[in-house]
């Protein structure tokens, strides 16, 4: 909030009199009042501060981390609002993988999508960090060498892929935005994407908040193809998904859902091969996986890049547009894309915050959803070399 100062249109007259007798008693006031500052100032610099700023000499490997090199990266990388949301050691600490959340310059509350990564090695004959970032050329090589190869994240990295190919392809259409009609919900991820290896494989890809666990619909009709929601609500290492399998393109099409919440899937779409049409309700957005916050992942890949779905189905995103989106219009397909307005500044094109959804079930009212059973986020005893809030780190501004 900026501050506002008021100031007078008019100067009060002068009262000499009055000025003249309390000049005197004012002035020793004064001296009093300056003589207790004086003192007061000299106590407390001889006092230890209460959080002691590190010395740059003496900071442990954790605090070389977090407060010099960690922000030397934020600052030249231009990441002004980012926040550190997790933090993850290997079982040594030789090695560390921390989750960059984005905050709101509007607002300051952290942007519910999935968090830019940086992976810390220790360098023992330099007394340092190295830091990779997806976006350095030979990230994939190093993360699939780290003692996270077998994360989550790493379904994310496709090392075989040529890293300066970039978005092309076709443009599918006929989708509708994945919520309820009706319903508004806010895009904090689109051409911007960067939590893939090449990056030009998340391109396609959109992450959609609303600060709630929102109920979630399919974009397109299509049949199941995979499916998870055993991963308890909140717990980083473990995503719960949904995948329907388009045959109406060629080649076929995969609609994958993200960051779903536990026991949300419909028991009756929990079988391979299942119909399932545009509008239908197949379950509800959380946080689980890689994650700052309550959102729904959405993203359409071909059957040539989906990858084995070991844990959940991914791959390249396509370009696809959605009938209920005007901005970003694309003719043929009859449909647009959603984007963010800082996104179309350097994309190009058109942005805005908030979408609002037409999906409904046609010819039949919408089911209601799946009660949630009782659940609690996975505690930090049951997930190791963890570091929780308010572990946090977010540069000056």
């Amino acid at each position: 909030m900026k501050n506002q100062n008021e100031t007078s249109k008019s100067t009060p007259p002068k009262q000499k009199h009055r000025a003249i007798k309390i000049w005197i008693p004012s002035l020793g006031l004064l001296l009093v009042a300056l003589f207790l500052i004086f003192w007061d100032n000299q106590s407390i610099s001889q006092k230890e501060p209460l959080i002691p700023t590190p010395i740059a000499k003496d900071l442990n490997p954790l605090e070389a981390l977090l407060y010099s090199q960690l922000p030397e990266l934020v600052t030249s990388a231009g990441h002004s609002g980012w926040i550190l949301d997790e933090l993850e050691f290997n079982a040594d600490n030789t090695q560390a993988l921390l989750w960059m959340a984005e905050s709101d310059l509007e607002d300051d509350e952290v942007v519910a999508r999935e968090p830019d990564i940086v992976l810390a090695l220790w360098q023992a004959e330099s007394q340092s960090w190295q830091l990779h970032q997806p976006s350095d050329e030979d990230f994939a090589q190093i993360f699939l060498n780290s003692d996270f190869m077998d994360s989550e994240f790493a379904q994310r990295i496709f090392p075989d892929a040529d890293p300066k190919a970039g978005p092309s392809g076709p443009t599918y259409g006929g989708y509708k935005l994945p919520w309820r009609a009706g319903q508004t919900k806010r895009i904090t991820w689109s051409v911007a994407h960067s939590s893939c290896t090449p990056q030009s494989y998340c391109t396609y890809a959109y992450d959609f908040a609303d600060g709630t666990m929102f109920d979630v619909v399919a974009a397109k009709g299509g049949y199941v193809y995979h499916w998870k929601d055993s991963c308890a609500n909140g717990n980083p290492k473990c995503t719960n998904s949904f995948t329907l399998e388009d045959r109406t393109t060629t080649p076929w099409t995969y609609q994958i859902y993200l960051h779903l919440a536990q026991n949300s899937i419909p028991a009756e779409l929990k079988q391979e091969g299942v119909y399932v049409q545009q509008g239908q309700f197949i379950g509800r957005a959380d946080d689980t996986g890689v994650s700052t916050g309550h959102h729904l992942h959405f993203m359409v890949v071909e059957q040539s890049t989906l990858d084995k779905c070991s844990f959940y189905c991914f791959g390249k995103a396509v370009d696809v547009t959605f009938t209920d989106v005007k901005i970003n219009f694309d003719p043929k397909t009859q449909g647009g894309r959603p984007r963010l307005e800082s996104e179309a500044r350097w994309y190009g094109g058109q942005g805005q915050r908030e979408y609002t959804s037409s999906n409904a079930l046609a010819g039949a009212s919408l089911p209601a959803p799946t009660p949630l059973p009782e659940t609690t986020a996975v505690p930090p005893a049951e997930l190791p070399n963890k570091y929780y809030l308010p572990l946090m780190f977010q540069t000056s501004r």
